[in-house]
Order: C-alpha cells, then structure tokens, then sequence
C-alpha cells in the first residue's frame, strides 16, 4: 500500500520467526521475501490474546488487549503456509488454531472475533485503491461483532447523515475478502454511526475522527449487541 510504505522502514523488527535481514559478506543488502503483517483481537470472550505464527509469539509475549492492533504498522512475517492461533492467556487451549498463506510484498490484516464458543477468524489483503485520488479517503467496514443483525455503517459530519455501507451482516471469510477493497470518501471529521436496517441506532463513535485525504482507513464492530460488559463498539485504524 503507498501510504504505508515508510511506516514499513521505520517499524521495529519482531522476535523468532517473524523478522529478518540479511547481508552477503560485502555488506550489500539482499532483500529476503517478506510479507507484512497487522493483529486485531476483536474477540469479546476474553480481555485479552496471545497471537502467534508457527507457535513464535508475535507479540513479544505480552498479550494482545480486547480491541487492540499490532503492530499498528505492519510486521514483517516469512511468506508461505504459515500456523496461525490465538489463545486466552494463562489457558492450553487455542481458540483458533488455523494454516493462513502469506505472499511475497503483500500487505494483510488478520482478526480474531466472536464470543466464547463462537471464535472466528479472517484475513484480509490491505490492496492499493484502484483509480487512486490523493484528495480522497479510502475506508472500509467489516461487521466483527456478536448478536447483531445486518447493519448500515454512517458518516455523520455537522448533524448531516451520508451512508457508507449497506447490509452488512456479520462477516466470515468469504464476505470478508469480498468486501476487503478500500472505497473512496470526503476528507473530514466524522462521528460514525452503526444501524440496523431499519435505520436503528445500534453504536455511535461519538468522538469524531478526522480522515485524512490520501489515507487509508478500516472501520468494524466489535463487542455483543445488547450486551452491558462487552457492548457493540465501533471502531477505526489507519493503515
């Protein structure tokens, strides 16, 4: 992804087999295939995960809080059939245990969601916009919670209502890849309301967020609708 481009030369480098580099004896760089990688724990069912790749933590060992991102700007991962688990710390018991395939250059976002027994997980290319506009911001939503109906996704700026997304139920792989392309939206701060179809209201980020023109942006729910604990949360990150 371009905007993400120095945020991948700048971040810090992770433990086992998550990062790497290599020199040929004349101190000349060769560069090693790699793909990149971001950790969303969205899973309501615990206040907190341990994630890792071929049983290597990707999280230095500290556990990744509910609703919480790492490393915020793309790890570096080895490319390939990679094993892939979370699990409740101080647990033996993986509550995803799945095989996830990463490519050469490609940039991704995984999330583990869901509530006790019901524990999913996606994974999703972060593609370039097609027909790129710098003056645009590019967002996307994934329905990530529990207990909800289909749902529209709002950008509310001064009292003024613009849909964004439409019947939207709560995501699996297949809609997850289907609906991992970024579309295109105004610059400006926004208040982000989440309705049922029959318009609702269901969760309100009332803390205005400001997109920036040439970023990139995913929005999703998390929590359980009706909830009072873990309740239905809307949330953003920038790529």
């Amino acid at each position: 992804m371009k905007t993400k481009n120095y945020f991948v030369l700048l971040m810090m480098l992770f433990v086992g087999g998550l990062t790497f580099s290599a020199c040929n004896d004349d101190d000349d760089y060769v560069r090693m295939p790699t793909a990149y990688v971001n950790f969303v724990n969205a899973y309501a069912g615990a206040d907190a995960l341990g994630i890792k790749l071929d049983n290597n933590s990707v999280d230095r060992g500290y556990s990744l809080k509910y609703g919480d991102i790492i490393p915020y700007d793309y790890g570096r991962a080895y490319p390939g059939s990679r094993l892939f688990s979370a699990g409740i710390p101080n647990t033996t018991k993986a509550i995803v245990d799945s095989t996830i395939n990463l490519r050469d250059s490609v940039l991704y976002t995984s999330f583990v969601y869901g509530y006790q027994d019901t524990v999913s997980s996606i994974l999703v290319e972060d593609k370039d916009a097609t027909n790129f506009d710098a003056s645009k911001v590019y967002i996307r939503f994934f329905n990530l919670s529990e207990n909800t109906p289909a749902v529209k996704v709002n950008l509310i700026q001064n009292g003024t209502s613009t849909n964004v997304f439409n019947d939207r139920p709560v995501d699996n792989q297949t809609s997850a890849t289907a609906n991992g392309g970024f579309i295109a939206a105004n610059e400006g701060s926004y208040t982000i309301q989440v309705t049922d179809m029959n318009g609702t209201q269901l969760a309100l980020r009332n803390e205005a967020v400001k997109l920036n023109a040439g970023r990139y942006y995913t929005v999703f729910t998390r929590g359980i609708h009706g909830n009072s604990q873990k309740p239905l949360i809307v949330d953003i990150f920038q790529h």
